[in-house]
């Protein structure tokens, strides 16, 4: 698969091309050659093609959304949070964002940047903005939140990110190293902070509160294991290898669960009542804290 490709915008052309190409992987031709490595090319052929129409009709998707009126408004509405109250519209940016298949699709957003008031004029303090409609829906980084939350997925579960990389390139997202760890340290941070938020609202008693578990058999889960943390020495590199050392620490993380079983006893996981996992490396306080 290439390394990017542009979006057509256009849903006609994109089903043209996709038919075309997938008919040359129905042709039963040489049946008599066929073995499992010929049927698994044919199969890896068909995969590629269908995420790349997924891809192009996600383009047209956000095109659309870049280009409605009411979803600009609502976006600048849902960002107000970061305004700050000293927020002004600078026109317009152009953005490239990364779709599934390495689609890539450019679109003119509404720019926002910070009013140069006096202080900035002296402190000569940068203006660097940000375009509402992907802030709102978490597209600042150039990329889908699908294809972000499948970077973050295999740059946390894979042994490495050089296997991350090798993973997500077989479904055809095409990122560097630096930018797959990025992205999933980003990614982590981010429920972190947004742990860490509801946990201050909570001490403030000002957490929502909610009906999700009334009536319901609710499971809590809680388990410990042993896993290895990499702290780095401090001091210079060593002379030959280039690198610092680094000290394999065992520490015990602190799990749980919590979901709803049914009258069978099955787990329910859907939008209404979702399984909540989470742990930490802190002591048994910060445990019962989350």
């Amino acid at each position: 698969m290439e390394k990017s490709i542009c979006a057509t915008l256009d849903l006609s052309k994109s089903l043209s091309s996709f038919s075309s190409e997938v008919k040359k992987c129905l042709e039963l031709t040489d049946i008599t050659e066929w073995n499992g490595k010929i049927l698994e090319e044919r199969e890896g052929k068909i995969r590629e093609i269908a995420l790349i129409l997924a891809g192009q009709c996600i383009a047209i998707l956000l095109y659309n959304l870049s280009q409605s009126q009411s979803a600009n408004q609502t976006a600048m509405n849902k960002t107000k949070a970061w305004w700050d109250g000293n927020m002004q519209k600078r026109g317009y940016r152009m953005r490239q964002i990364l779709t599934v298949a390495n689609v890539l699709v450019t679109l003119k957003l509404p720019y926002m940047v910070r009013k140069k008031s006096t202080d900035i004029i002296k402190k000569k303090i940068p203006t660097q903005g940000f375009c509402p409609l992907l802030k709102w829906l978490g597209m600042s980084d150039g990329l889908t939140p699908l294809v972000w939350s499948n970077v973050a997925q295999y740059g946390a579960i894979t042994s490495s990110f050089e296997a991350a990389c090798t993973t997500l390139t077989s479904w055809g997202i095409h990122l560097s190293l630096k930018r797959i760890e990025r992205l999933t340290y980003k990614f982590g941070q981010i429920g972190i902070n947004l742990r860490q938020s509801k946990i201050l609202t909570h001490q403030m008693n000002i957490l929502p509160e909610g009906n999700v578990f009334k009536d319901q058999k609710v499971v809590i889960a809680v388990d410990g294991g042993r896993s290895r943390i990499r702290v780095n020495k401090k001091g210079r590199k060593n002379s030959r290898t280039k690198r610092h050392g680094f000290i394999g620490q065992w520490i015990e993380p602190k799990l749980f669960t919590i979901y709803v079983v049914d009258e069978q006893g099955k787990k329910v996981n859907n939008s209404d009542i979702p399984i909540t996992n989470d742990g930490t490396y802190d002591g048994y306080k910060a445990l019962l804290e989350i």
